[in-house]
Parts: structure tokens; sequence; C-alpha cells
């Protein structure tokens, strides 16, 4: 590895978290602050930004992320797609995050992201985060990714709501197939107060989680915004679990899943297949409601013009 130590990597391997040191010196860091406050109030428009608004409300009655600018305003607590803005794609692709991933995929391997977000805790507000692991099915992913590198904006402490995290608690896997927020039983077992280190950091440090660690955070009830880039690096191979499609590749080469797993190929003919019959069907279906639609036509004309004979044949007789 070109910038981390054997004992570094050892380190990562065994508490799941490795500090990073600086990795953004003040003119980088008021840079980053300045064009995310940019993309907040609408001073700079990207379609392939996702905005999640921070309510300060439960965790779990939080909206999903959506696409567009529902309002403008500091305030909200997740910005996605920060991959496709090339300031933060330029930090994605530092090589000692290559490093990083290397050590756990291999240097072979091609690397995707899977999320570049900004995640905030806004001045005096912030949404408690319970108990979680950054996998599982939640995710619609066909495989887990394990690696996230955590970048501070603004200092994180304790007093502004900063990340809490279970060293080495990556190495029980997932509690749970689905992922993400933790039973109570699992963290009244595995997150005692004894064991959870609060991850303070100065601005521009940089953090890299195993993604199966055990980690939280709390609210901000001070005057200013504790902000972080993270990013969750894949496997180059990842695929979306409902799609098949891969995602954007940061470092390697993109390789289409189709030359990978000429299967992928067959399925998606077949789907193409079944597509074009189904569409065909439904055109078929109209057809045939349009000319039963026709014959009630004929059908109601006819009683109609029955009706009418009926009734000449009746003056007929009249006369």
């Amino acid at each position: 590895m070109a910038n981390l130590s054997d004992e570094q990597l050892r380190h990562f391997e065994q508490y799941g978290y490795l500090q990073l040191g600086t990795v953004l010196d003040e003119s980088q860091l008021d840079a980053l602050r300045r064009r995310l406050d940019a993309i907040m109030l609408g001073e700079i428009r990207n379609p392939g930004l996702q905005f999640q608004l921070d309510t300060g409300g439960a965790y779990e009655a939080l909206a999903d992320p959506v696409a567009g600018l529902p309002e403008k305003t500091l305030g909200y607590r997740k910005v996605q797609g920060l991959e496709t803005d090339p300031l933060f794609l330029e930090l994605i692709q530092r090589p000692l995050f290559r490093d990083v991933c290397a050590s756990q995929y291999g240097r072979h391997a091609s690397v995707s992201i899977f999320r570049a977000m900004l995640m905030n805790k806004p001045a005096g507000q912030g949404t408690y985060l319970p108990w979680h692991q950054d996998a599982g099915d939640v995710w619609r992913l066909d495989r887990d990714p394990v690696v996230t590198v955590w970048i501070a904006i603004d200092r994180a402490t304790r007093a502004n709501g900063c990340l809490q995290f279970v060293p080495g608690s990556h190495r029980l896997g997932l509690l749970s197939k689905y992922g993400s927020t933790v039973s109570p039983e699992h963290a009244a077992i595995h997150c005692p107060d004894d064991a959870v280190r609060y991850l303070e950091v100065d601005a521009g440090e940089a953090v890299a989680l195993h993604n199966w660690v055990l980690h939280r955070s709390g609210v901000n009830p001070t005057d200013a915004p504790r902000r972080a880039l993270v990013f969750s690096y894949m496997d180059g191979r990842t695929l979306n679990a409902l799609t098949g499609k891969r995602f954007p590749v940061v470092f390697g080469e993109a390789e289409p899943p189709e030359t990978a797993m000429p299967f992928l190929k067959a399925l998606r003919d077949e789907n193409n297949q079944l597509r074009t019959t189904a569409s065909e069907a439904g055109r078929y279906a109209r057809s045939l409601l349009e000319h039963a639609e026709r014959l009630e036509q004929a059908r109601a004309e006819a009683e109609r013009y029955a009706k009418s004979l009926e009734a000449e044949l009746a003056r007929d007789r009249r006369s």
C-alpha cells in the first residue's frame, strides 16, 4: 500500500475504524462549505442530487430523500449524489481512500460508489440517529459494501452530536439480515456505555469505518452546524439487486455486467421479450374490448331498429 502501513491495516481489521488524519486544509474546507451552502440554497442546480430535510423529530418519521430542491434552506439533514459534482468527485478519488478500499476489496478490483453525501446536524437541531449498521438487504445490493470514509467539514464533538461507535463490533457480522437499525436487545448487549467511543475530530479530518461497525449520533443543540461528508465505497462488481445495474466506478475500469456475467444479457433479453409479449397482449386485449364495444353498439342499434319496426307495424294495424 502506498499510503497505509501494515499496522494501520491491522488496526482497521481489528477495530473496524482507522483515523486517516487531516485530508482537507482550511482553504479546501472553505470551498466545500461554500459549495454545500450554494447547493442547499439553490444557487447551484444539479439534477443528480437528492435532499432530505432535517425535521428534528423521530428518525423513523423522516421522509425519504427526494430529487429536486424542495426548498432553499441550510436545514437539510442529507444531500445525496455528491459524486455527480466535480468538486466532491475529486475528493472521492483520493489515492488514500483507494488504498483503504484495496485493503478490503483487493488492489485488482475496481471500486464503485454507492452514495456520496452530506450528513448535516443543523444548528440547534439534528435528528437522533439510533444504533445501526450500514449494510443488509435494506440497500438492495447483491453484496454488502464494507468501506465508508467519513470526513468532518466542521469540528465534531460530544456537544454537537458527533458520531458514536463501538470499536470491533464489525466482527459480530450483521445483526439483522435486513440491516440498518438494530434491535434494542442487541443494542443493550453490544453497545454498553463503557464500550462506546465518541468520534471527536477537527474539521478536515477523515476516518475510515467498516460498514458493519455499530454506530449512532445525537442531536446538535449548539449554534453552529455539524457537517460531514460520507462516501460509501463498494466492490465495482456490485449490482443493484432490483435492476441488475452497476454503480459509478471511481477507481479502476468499469465493466458492463453483461461482459462479466453473460447470463444477465439472457435475462434482459428474456425480460424484453416478455415486455414485448405483454405489450402485444395488451394491444390485443384492447382491440377485443373495442370490438366488443362495436358489437354492443350494433346490438343496441338492432334493438332500436326492431322497436321502430314493431311501432310501425302497430300503427299499420290500427289504421
